[in-house]
């Protein structure tokens, strides 16, 4: 009758070990399913980099790149669409994983986030409201009181505040929103990427034009959380690799045609400093 009991007991004992065992593995699984997404934050409204196609899917340069990241990681690659404005905090806060939106580096957001190593340089250029009285670089940065339009967040508004005359800030949620005001003439100078600034002044060309003097040469970089090491080596080291293998060659092709509409240049045009 005893060995009954203790038979029993241990038959009990068993059962409780296995369910235990049971419940962390299913904990492990769902966790390590987590990790293998890579949740990739941008705004989708800077096409050829960021940007949807004609069915809403995801498209663009650094889409291209993030799946490439991807795929050198070995992890899913979700693209999470929000507000430029929005991305740091959406990092800070753990709702994205990695911000791959041609981020401009700069002091003020490396106290945020840590940024990887560069892998493109914009070339930023400026459209200017054909009423304003500017004619070329010199007259953006040397007259006094011109009105600067941006989204919010944007580094070239600190270029407009080191730089230039007693300027006047304006900012909005978006890069429409901040065209429109230029166009309409309650801005002078909007400062943006080569791409950017063409296609601008394309939709408005009765209003706008380009100064192709480059305002300023800056790094892009890709942006993770504070302290998260291991992560931003494993994207450092894959920067580090993209000639080696093959991945700005297979974006340069995939964007050539593209690129040399907008601006006459390639892929390379941003991969290099000069």
């Amino acid at each position: 009758m005893l060995n009954k009991k203790v038979n029993a007991k241990k038959i009990i004992l068993m059962l409780l070990i296995a369910i235990f065992v049971v419940s962390l593995s299913g904990c492990s699984s769902n966790s390590n399913d987590n990790d293998d997404v890579l949740r990739v934050g941008m705004e989708l409204k800077w096409p050829p980099f960021e940007t949807l196609d004609t069915s809403g899917k995801p498209e663009g340069i650094s889409v291209m790149l993030a799946e490439e990241l991807g795929d050198y990681l070995g992890r899913e690659v979700e693209i999470v669409d929000m507000q430029f404005g929005s991305l740091i905090t959406a990092l800070e806060t753990e709702k994205i994983d990695v911000i791959l939106g041609s981020m401009s580096i700069t002091e003020e957001r490396a106290e945020k986030i840590d940024f990887s190593d560069p892998y493109m340089y914009f070339k930023i250029l400026s459209v200017v409201n054909k009423n304003s009285g500017i004619e070329n670089i010199d007259d953006i940065f040397n007259k006094e009181g011109v009105r600067f339009v941006s989204p919010k967040s944007f580094a070239q508004l600190d270029i407009a505040r080191e730089k230039a005359n007693n300027p006047q800030i304006i900012e909005f949620d978006d890069k429409a929103t901040a065209s429109l005001e230029l166009a309409s003439g309650n801005a002078d100078v909007f400062m943006v990427d080569a791409v950017g600034a063409v296609s601008i002044a394309k939709n408005y060309p009765d209003d706008l034009f380009v100064v192709y003097d480059p305002v300023e040469v800056t790094p892009i970089g890709m942006g993770v959380r504070k302290g998260d090491i291991e992560l931003l080596g494993e994207v450092n080291e894959f920067i580090s690799k993209m000639d080696e293998l093959g991945v700005n060659d297979r974006v340069g092709e995939a964007y050539k045609d593209t690129l040399n509409g907008l601006i006459g240049k390639g892929y390379e045009f941003y991969l290099n400093e000069d």
